[in-house]
């Protein structure tokens, strides 16, 4: 069954590596987040930009001074935040994250010439380091999804599996799967994009209120939805095989006359 109308699985194979594809883009780049921080305790007038992914970041321009630098996601899942941290090491990071999680104080980056500063008791926008935690694993899962679907495409173009999740059903549930889990990170990112991030970066130098910030969702994360409807185009492939396979003119019989002059016909 499998072999019969094969292009069909051939396609869901590719789709399925691009799905793959822009996964692991996604997940390995910087741009979910994009933005500028301005500084507001000052007449002058300094905006940097600043970009990051899941796991890292970078931040780049002036402010009478050339300002680049690396930027690192830091979290305390005890406290349930983190934040995009300027500093270099963990150790710093960890103490910089104490910080404003507890006395709001904030004692500025490696890069920077900032003098201490706080936010007058407790830092309060933070990334949810739950929603952080759920987005890199059910994004790991969609991947994975994705991948099984891509291997079990493969398997099916080749041989008829008889188990069914190996089977072109199991096309069904490897691309269901990556489907649910990567609109599931669409929807918490997108969450937390619109009840945080986009008036408060949650980096390190805006949490003070030192820096005003204005953000945007970035390509990585418009990958995801590219993804997702790659996803669901590979179901509707599957679903388009499976109607033309039940709507196909049954194959032709055979029909055999009575034997009448004693020839034995064997099978």
């Amino acid at each position: 069954m499998a072999n019969t109308l094969r292009i069909h699985i051939i396609i869901t194979f590719i789709i399925a590596c691009a799905c793959v594809a822009l996964i692991v883009a996604s997940f390995s780049t910087q741009l979910w987040i994009e933005g500028q921080i301005k500084l507001t305790s000052s007449s002058l007038s300094w905006t940097n930009d600043i970009n990051y992914g899941l796991f890292s970041g970078h931040i780049s321009g002036t402010r009478g001074f050339s300002v680049k630098g690396e930027l690192t996601m830091s979290c305390d899942m005890s406290a349930n935040v983190c934040i995009m941290s300027c500093q270099t090491t963990e150790e710093l990071r960890a103490q910089e994250l104490h910080n404003v999680t507890n006395n709001g104080m904030w004692t500025g980056c490696p890069f920077s010439r900032a003098e201490i500063d706080t936010c007058d008791g407790k830092c309060t926008e933070f990334i949810d380091a739950g929603m952080w935690v759920s987005s890199v694993l059910f994004l790991s899962l969609g991947l994975l999804g994705s991948v099984l679907a891509a291997v079990f495409a493969v398997v099916n173009s080749t041989v008829s599996p008889i188990e069914p999740i190996l089977s072109v059903p199991g096309l069904y549930i490897w691309n269901g799967a990556s489907a649910l889990c990567t609109l599931v990170v669409l929807i918490l990112w997108g969450t937390l994009y619109l009840n945080t991030l986009q008036d408060n970066i949650a980096y390190s130098e805006t949490m003070t209120g030192l820096y005003s910030s204005e953000a945007s969702l970035s390509v990585s994360y418009w990958l995801l939805l590219v993804a997702l409807f790659l996803e669901i185009g590979n179901i509707c492939v599957l679903v388009l095989r499976k109607y033309q396979l039940a709507h196909e003119p049954p194959p032709p019989t055979v029909k055999m006359d009575e034997n009448t002059d004693g020839i034995i016909f064997l099978y």
